[in-house]
């Protein structure tokens, strides 16, 4: 009997142990949100949300860790560009802000992402007049004790063309795989979230050529519109860490590509606005061979625990794709934030279309891996005019990077006006990475990283291994990577030169000019 009760008060132990926080706003207690609904019994951390809106007016926030305590040397708030001024008093730790944006608190200086919480201060909801209730139209169950997708695929069915928006109402709304339609508008509400069913992984299997597997689809689409405050949950925590453990192992040992929470192929004018995307079982939003996507303040959180289940945990993969924004979005990823790709996964018969026209701006970024990336697939022939612009990098292995393995020229890229803070100690710990080489010694060819401008760009501290400009391959000549440097700025000094202090001298042998 001593033994069960034991067992019982450790599991509860476990279950309730994860760190958690009181957050006040104006005086007023609000709700954390997790990352993920997965029980810390399971060994599989979550971190911690709010989400407060913001009406133009000063708002004065409160934040109390209730499960550790905080020294006056460790805590911090990012973004550093947003100036905003905290104090310390006694275990709480109080600000005022008065903008929209995403607040990263950092309790210590370690890299346990339990001891952090995410602030994001939206716009208040206002929800479309002219809708269809998808709960009364369609008698849809949104107590997430049922599996809904015959009658949520029949709403957005009957939405197409139909001028009006089908809204989904609060509540949880159980599914399996959904595709949307074209010339639709979607709206959902704040406490609106669709979820993956994780009691069956069939609907979600690809049966394209392409192999894609995923939860939602955007395909052949175009003309769509997303909105609200509401949450595409793709449960890949509980998918891959709890029910589906085979899965996921699998994965890992065949190279397979997991569940994408989700996939925009061969589709145009398609608008995201203000959704939040998180716990994908793989990467989150892939936009394949598409056309004029945009996501705007939308915030993507996937789960940045890699372990032997979870993996490849990326947040935007814009993948052959043209005409590309994605501005004023947060991202917290287990694997590159944003990565821009040619990976030739669309089928495509004759060669990989290119990527071209891709803007990435005023974003708030967290990554284990790289925050601004090209590559490292790069199947086509030429990636371009690719913009990089006022993004915060709260913390990354690599702030920004372009990874050629596999051809393609990528030129006119620009990165302007970003700022780098924090280091994670992933493999490579560089705040630039850009590299020529082969994925295939033998028959991949050479491509080239031409025309790139970094400009105004700021890292708070040098990384702890210096910058890498390298080409791999003797047959390869200095003009093929070519990178210019204005105003580059580490730890406090402008660096005006390859100054061994940044660089590795053996792992520079670009054409870096300096302004």
């Amino acid at each position: 009997m001593r033994l069960l009760l034991f067992f019982f008060v450790y599991l509860f132990f476990l279950q309730s142990n994860a760190q958690s926080f009181e957050v006040f706003v104006d005086g007023k207690r609000v709700k954390v949100n997790e990352q993920n609904d997965v029980p810390l019994s399971s060994g599989l951390s979550t971190y911690k949300y709010v989400r407060i809106p913001y009406s133009g007016k000063p708002i004065f926030i409160e934040v109390e860790p209730s499960d550790f305590s905080f020294n006056d040397s460790d805590w911090s708030i990012s973004p550093k560009r947003y100036k905003i001024n905290g104090k310390k008093m006694g275990n709480k730790l109080s600000f005022r802000i008065n903008r929209l944006g995403y607040v990263v608190l950092r309790f210590m200086k370690n890299h346990d992402f339990t001891k952090r919480i995410i602030l994001l201060f939206e716009v208040p909801e206002i929800v479309p007049d002219n809708r269809i209730d998808i709960v009364q139209a369609y008698g849809v169950d949104n107590s997430g004790k049922k599996n809904e997708t015959m009658k949520i695929q029949a709403a957005l069915d009957g939405i197409s063309g139909s001028e009006k928006t089908l809204y989904f109402p609060p509540g949880i709304y159980k599914t399996g795989k959904l595709e949307f339609r074209s010339n639709s508008r979607i709206y959902l509400a704040k406490r609106a979230r669709i979820l993956a069913d994780p009691s069956s992984l069939s609907s979600y299997m690809s049966d394209d050529d392409n192999g894609l597997n995923r939860f939602l689809l955007i395909k052949d689409v175009q003309n769509l519109e997303i909105s609200g405050l509401g949450t595409f949950d793709g449960n890949g925590t509980q998918i891959l860490g709890v029910s589906h453990r085979e899965f996921s192992k699998a994965i890992n040992n065949e190279d397979l590509q997991g569940i994408r929470l989700l996939l925009i192929y061969r589709s145009k004018n398609i608008k995201i606005n203000g959704i939040l995307l998180k716990d994908s079982a793989r990467w989150n939003t892939h936009i394949l061979e598409s056309n004029n996507v945009s996501f705007s303040y939308c915030k993507v959180m996937n789960n940045p625990n890699e372990n032997e289940y979870l993996g490849s945990l990326d947040g935007w993969d814009p993948d052959s794709s043209t005409d590309v924004l994605i501005e004023n979005c947060f991202g917290w990823a287990g694997d590159d934030t944003i990565a821009i790709k040619c990976t030739g996964l669309g089928g495509s018969q004759d060669k990989v279309p290119n990527s071209d026209r891709i803007i990435i701006r005023k974003n708030v970024l967290l990554t284990k891996k790289s925050a601004l990336k090209i590559g490292t697939e790069t199947f086509c022939s030429l990636m371009q005019n690719i913009v990089f612009e006022d993004n915060d990098i709260i913390e990354s292995d690599r702030v920004m990077g372009i990874n050629v393995r596999d051809g393609a020229l990528v030129k006119e890229v620009l990165f302007k006006n970003n700022y780098a803070e924090f280091c994670y100690p992933d493999r490579k710990q560089m705040g630039m990475n850009f590299f020529i080489t082969k994925r295939n010694k033998e028959t991949s060819p050479l491509g080239k990283i031409q025309n790139i401008t970094i400009q105004d760009c700021t890292f708070e501290t040098s990384f702890p291994k210096k910058l890498s400009f390298y080409r791999y391959y003797p047959e390869t000549e200095i003009k093929d990577l070519s990178i210019h440097f204005i105003n580059l700025v580490i730890g406090g000094k402008k660096i005006e030169e390859i100054d061994p202090e940044f660089f590795d001298l053996k792992k520079n042998n670009a054409d870096l000019i300096f302004n």
